[in-house]
């Protein structure tokens, strides 16, 4: 375990500045949150592409796949395994900057906010997971969102335009401006800022469910991962509507629409309300896999930090 981190403190690593500049909760919520992204990217990135994939189905561009297992089975076909990754580096670098937003902000608020034990109320986890969300999803998921279902889409398509990320991402804000890459804003910020508040409460939650008000009590890695699919499970039946979408926003079409609101008209007018759930099966996997790796992989990235950490 010692030889997953060079054997210096943070303080010897990090600029003075840094340290001295920032509380340690904050730092230490932007550190192991970026490390847990990167990894929790890698892992889930095929599962988010299918559910992508599916999401962009509308009548404008015709129903290519009728299911998951046929869009990993085309997908494959045509461009080989590798094919499930494109788009895996605007991902990583997204998920490692929205985790490092998400989990400093939360824990920045967590320690302004809660107790001398350091309990926190039903109406403050509430306020810590959506400040989260809400940060994350303004500076750091609305843009890379975008990017990366604009690429998806354009990569499966017949005469590909985009070279890679960098290429589309010039060619947008050239031809778009910098709100070209923030189309869909108001559904990412209110699914995103959604997802972690649900998210965070139901961890709290169950976490004081299975202590049961004894503190002292630790939690396994295999428990934390059981507690964050369930809770990762609630959020997507909550708000897969959301996630279309936004989506549908994101997508090349996204110009086509006058709002989120128009968008959603849109979808109930083509598919009913079984379009407003398209992708749930891949997007189901993905957040189970997605909210369980992060709880195990926070833990344990959490407990290298205060290890060397210098107070």
């Amino acid at each position: 375990m010692s030889g997953i981190f060079e054997c210096h403190s943070v303080t010897e690593t990090l600029p003075k500045w840094i340290y001295y500049q920032f509380p340690k909760e904050m730092l230490s919520g932007i550190l192991v949150g970026g490390a847990t992204g990167c990894m929790n990217a890698i892992v889930t990135f095929p599962a988010d592409y299918v559910k992508t994939q599916m999401q962009l189905i509308g009548k404008s561009n015709g129903s290519r796949f009728s299911r998951p297992f046929d869009c990993v089975r085309e997908t494959i076909r045509a461009h080989g395994i590798a094919g499930l990754y494109k788009g895996l580096p605007i991902v990583v670098s997204g998920k490692c900057a929205a985790m490092s937003c998400r989990f400093g902000t939360s824990e920045l608020l967590k320690s302004q906010i809660s107790d001398e034990n350091g309990a926190l109320s039903h109406s403050q986890k509430v306020l810590c997971g959506l400040a989260a969300g809400l940060a994350e999803a303004v500076f750091v998921v609305t843009p890379f969102e975008t990017l990366k279902v604009k690429f998806i889409q354009d990569q499966g398509s017949q005469h590909p335009k985009y070279h890679g990320i960098s290429h589309e991402t010039r060619v947008i804000l050239k031809t778009e401006g910098l709100l070209g890459v923030y189309k869909g804003v108001g559904a990412t910020t209110l699914k995103v800022g959604c997802d972690q508040m649900m998210r965070f409460v139901a961890m709290e939650h169950l976490k004081e469910f299975y202590k049961s008000g004894d503190n002292t009590k630790g939690i396994s890695k295999p428990m934390l991962g059981i507690m964050g699919a369930v809770a990762g499970a609630l959020t997507v039946f909550a708000n897969t509507p959301i996630d279309v979408v936004k989506t549908r926003m994101q997508s090349h079409e996204g110009g086509e629409f006058r709002n989120s609101f128009h968008c959603a008209r849109t979808i109930w007018r083509e598919n009913k309300f079984a379009g407003f759930y398209k992708g749930t099966t891949p997007r189901l996997s993905r957040a189970c896999l997605e909210v369980a790796l992060t709880q195990m992989l926070y833990d344990f990235f959490s407990k290298q930090f205060e290890y060397y950490w210098v107070k």
